[in-house]
């Protein structure tokens, strides 16, 4: 019995990290912008992003195996590494501009790339020109903090966040609300790409509290009818995510580094890129609940053995 538990959950645990297969989704936000009679989009497979403005903070030489990095288009966080907008002198000695991530522009998801072809975006838009609800559209932004250490080939992130906001112009009391917070807990690089992995949250502040609200909870849905907060509520490490983006080159050269006053390094580069989720079968989930029940169960009995 012991063996066969500890066996079983091994390989659901594999079949969980694995985001191979993205879930189709559809968003409700509550407005049928299309005068169709629904509030929500079709299904679609994947957000995409592209020109987001991605700060990377050094906190010592990037080329040293171990330096750590802060990497995030959050100008608070900028901020208090000494970040300062202009043109700045670089390592290189070369000239380069710096600047605060423009919004929307830096900030947004610019397309639901769906499967099939969207029939029905229901007002969702790339966010040009800004502020959303211009002729009765809406779009999402995001901002991002993730952590890591620099490696031999690239940089290796930990941990972190990726925070996700609905916005539809002034009036609509859901405008700037957070629909849904992204966990990173895992990353790997090949080349130039770069794989950034999570679990999925409505703990919007990281403080172990559900912060959702009745808006996000309703917000997505997976394409056959499961809501996305309910499986959370269900199985709040179950929902993974899958970031790809590229950056190039994973390590930066002395003539894209700016040296604050305080000894920070600074680069900049802009990221296209795209996001799933997947959200596992019920079955995956009873599957699982089983074999923790069966490792609860070995473990049981090897101290009463004991």
């Amino acid at each position: 019995m012991k063996k066969t538990a500890l066996a079983l959950a091994a390989t659901v645990a594999i079949g969980f990290s694995s985001a191979a297969f993205a879930t189709p989704m559809t968003i409700d936000n509550g407005l049928d912008f299309g005068a169709n009679g629904s509030t929500s989009t079709s299904a679609f497979s994947e957000v995409g992003y592209t020109g987001t403005l991605a700060t990377s903070i050094y906190l010592g030489n990037p080329a040293v195996v171990g330096t750590q990095v802060v990497d995030t288009n959050m100008a608070s966080v900028m901020n208090s590494f000494g970040f300062a907008p202009g043109n700045h002198t670089t390592l290189g000695g070369n000239s380069l501009p710096f600047f605060y991530p423009s919004n929307p522009g830096n900030l947004n998801i610019d397309a639901l790339n769906n499967v099939p072809s969207v029939a029905d975006a229901n007002g969702f838009s790339s966010g040009q020109p800004f502020p959303y609800g211009t002729l009765g559209t809406w779009g999402l932004t995001y901002e991002y903090t993730i952590l890591g250490t620099t490696t031999a080939t690239g940089v290796d992130f930990t941990s972190g966040y990726y925070n996700v906001y609905y916005q539809s112009g002034a009036g609509n009391p859901h405008n700037g609300e957070q629909v849904l917070r992204l966990n990173l807990t895992s990353s790997q690089i090949q080349g130039v790409n770069l794989q950034i992995d999570g679990l999925v949250s409505f703990d919007f502040d990281g403080n172990g509290t559900d912060d959702s609200t009745a808006f996000s909870q309703s917000f997505l849905t997976t394409a056959d009818g499961r809501n996305l907060y309910a499986a959370w509520l269900a199985s709040p490490n179950s929902i993974s995510w899958t970031l790809d983006t590229n950056v190039n080159p994973p390590l930066p050269t002395a003539n894209q580094l700016w040296q604050a006053p305080g000894g920070a390094l600074f680069r900049q580069t802009t990221l296209d890129g795209s996001i799933t989720l997947n959200v596992p079968e019920p079955g995956s989930l009873a599957l699982l609940g089983l074999a923790l029940a069966g490792m609860g169960f070995a473990q049981r009995r090897r101290n009463k053995s004991a």
